[in-house]
């Protein structure tokens, strides 16, 4: 059985989260107490590897008139917390499974616990509308018997056993209404449930040996001569036990003569495995340790080591194993990195890969780690942020009601090179038009405001007359991020990419989130005086005759298209002249020397633009 994601409700901050898909791996990221670690408890609940503490309840606080949930001071009635909380799962069944289980390819599960009834597991079938015919193998048979007559069902055969009961019951059931409804897994059901393995802490630790070994112990009890070794100790301590229970039956049969019969059968096994496992570590001085006392560097090293111990064993089951891509197997990571050198975080990185490449093996990564970040696939990224007190879950460059754009925004921002913690942290966008932009713009930059671009967090963005870059940076826009489109006037009537109907198709407002350099009909190049532009070319590009450019030379050129002319003019009146225009306003910005001598539109643009980048999102 395969989880496929995960949606919260009620869990800490988690009060209406996901889904959150569970892949290979998945990277939750976010500020401190965005919700993280909470989101991987939430999982082990769900999968049965953790108990639902009273504390783990949200608090269902009185609303402010702001939205914000109010201080219980303020509250007219007392904060409480939820009367449920659950986390469900999406699963995906193998063939085999769906023969097995008689259920669908994908079913929907989830954890639920309340102040009423502690923690079950449910499942989301189609059920009788009438709920006393749902989950009849559960109910004694006295209850049966009580449905059965209060429907006036009756039974043909043996009314003393149970399933003649149930089976009645549910042939009626057949005929009545049905409805989509949570009723409680079978134990089969429960059975075929992921497992859940943690790297964390040193109990983390102790407990992956605990599971490793106790999958190794049950495979070598399916060596058969191993087997039958052990049923034969298994029948002589049943043998002795039952003798010593004798006593007991003898003296049940003296104190009750009326009874018939009484029997006492214990079942004795070896094949429950380990029950616990204590690591004890020796200093150099002998005197042994446990894995949680010492230090925090020192225990992270000693996990991860287990961890990849662990994961050997990992990779052993899953390739003598036919079945191994249907028990899956979820790894959690919780900062994984911490307190680790660089080399120890390598070693992190390569066994997070070798484990993902393992078959049955998922993974869920809360960190903070911009090597683990900038290692993963864009659309396996789930970055957790606080919205007053709750946590909101978003998946980078994926719209979910539309794989295929999601998609394609992924394609298009690898293509343009931008590193996931770039598309996380940074905090402002501009999307230029191509090459002349990306070199010369940084340099205008932090002329205009004393510090590089990604001191300021700003990100340049290059569209290269691309359709797909303009959508991104839309896409950006629509997801609230700060944007900014800083194009050539000119390109308003030539290039139909950056027509007013297309930007406000990609939600990118006219008027606050564009910013046209130069005259309606101009471009970049235009706005730099004549005599700047004889300075520069005076010295990167001198004349082949010995004169010096004059103004006048530059004049001449603005009534056309002005920067294809000036390239033309300096290319061949000079043996070292520009061979781009990128090139062209690269020396321009690198001759200035204040920020005084950058046009003021410019200067203006840039300075909006390290406004934008202190503005919270």
């Amino acid at each position: 059985m395969q989880l496929v994601s995960i949606s919260v409700h009620g869990f800490r901050s988690l009060q209406d989260v996901g889904p959150i898909p569970i892949r290979r791996p998945t990277l939750l990221t976010g500020h401190n107490d965005s919700g993280k670690s909470a989101t991987i408890d939430a999982l082990a609940f769900l999968l049965g590897a953790s108990p639902l503490a009273e504390e783990d309840r949200t608090f269902e606080a009185t609303r402010t008139g702001g939205g914000e949930p109010a201080l219980a001071s303020d509250a007219p009635e007392p904060v409480r917390r939820v009367e449920a909380t659950w986390v469900e799962g999406e699963f995906r069944l193998s063939d085999q499974e769906q023969a097995d289980l008689a259920l669908p390819g994908t079913i929907l599960m989830r954890r639920l616990s309340s102040h009423e009834l502690g923690p079950r597991l449910e499942m989301l079938v189609d059920a009788p509308v009438d709920e006393s015919l749902r989950d009849l193998d559960a109910k004694p048979l006295s209850d049966l018997r009580a449905t059965a007559a209060t429907l006036g069902v009756t039974v043909t055969s043996d009314a003393r056993a149970k399933s003649n009961w149930v089976a009645a019951l549910q042939q009626f059931a057949e005929t009545q209404p049905f409805t989509r409804a949570w009723v409680p897994a079978r134990k089969e059901v429960a059975a075929a449930l992921p497992k859940f393995l943690r790297f964390g802490d040193a109990e983390s630790a102790e407990a992956a040996v605990r599971v490793a070994l106790n999958s190794r112990y049950r495979s070598h009890l399916e060596d058969e001569d191993l087997k039958q070794q052990v049923r034969s100790l298994e029948d002589e301590l049943g043998r002795r036990v039952r003798e010593d229970a004798q006593g007991l039956v003898d003296h049940i049969k003296q104190r009750c003569p009326d009874l018939v019969s009484v029997e006492v059968q214990p079942d004795v096994s070896f094949t429950s495995g380990l029950r616990a496992t204590k690591i004890l570590l020796a200093r150099t001085d002998g005197e042994t340790v446990s894995l949680s006392a010492v230090g925090a560097g020192r225990s992270r090293r000693i996990s991860l080591a287990i961890w990849e111990w662990t994961s050997e064993l990992l990779r052993r089951d899953a390739g003598s194993h036919a079945a191994s891509d249907e028990q899956q197997i979820v790894l959690a990571y919780d900062e994984p990195d911490t307190h680790l050198d660089y080399i120890q975080q390598r070693r992190v990185m390569a066994l997070i890969r070798e484990q993902c490449a393992i078959p049955g093996v998922s993974m869920v990564i809360a960190t903070h780690s911009m090597n683990l970040i900038d290692g993963a696939a864009i659309e396996d990224i789930v970055h957790l942020r606080l919205d007053g007190e709750r946590t909101r879950a978003n998946l980078l460059l994926s719209d979910l009601d539309d794989h295929a754009n999601g998609q394609f925004l992924s394609d298009i921002a690898t293509a343009l090179g931008l590193r996931n913690t770039v598309l996380l942290h940074e905090r402002c966008f501009v999307g230029v038009e191509g090459a002349t932009e990306q070199q010369s713009f940084p340099l205008f930059f932090r002329l205009c405001t004393g510090r590089p671009v990604h001191a300021a967090g700003v990100v340049i963005v290059g569209c290269h007359n691309n359709e797909g870059a303009l959508k991104f940076i839309g896409y950006l826009a629509r997801s609230q991020r700060q944007v900014m489109l800083v194009v050539d006037a000119d390109s308003r009537k030539t290039n139909k990419m950056f027509s007013d109907a297309n930007l406000a198709k990609e939600g990118i407002d006219i008027l606050s989130q564009t910013r046209f350099i130069g005259t309606p009909d101009k471009e970049l190049e235009f706005i730099f005086t004549n005599e700047q532009w004889c300075a520069v070319a005076n010295t990167v590009w001198p004349r082949n005759d010995t004169r010096s450019w004059e103004p006048n030379d530059v004049d001449a050129l603005r009534s056309g298209k002005f920067s294809s002319a000036l390239l033309n003019l300096l290319r061949e009146g000079s043996n070292s002249g520009p061979s781009s225009k990128a090139e062209m306003m690269y020396e321009m910005a690198r001759s200035l020397k204040t920020a005084a001598e950058v046009p003021s539109e410019l200067r203006d643009a840039f300075l909006q633009l390290e406004k934008l980048a202190t503005l919270d999102t």
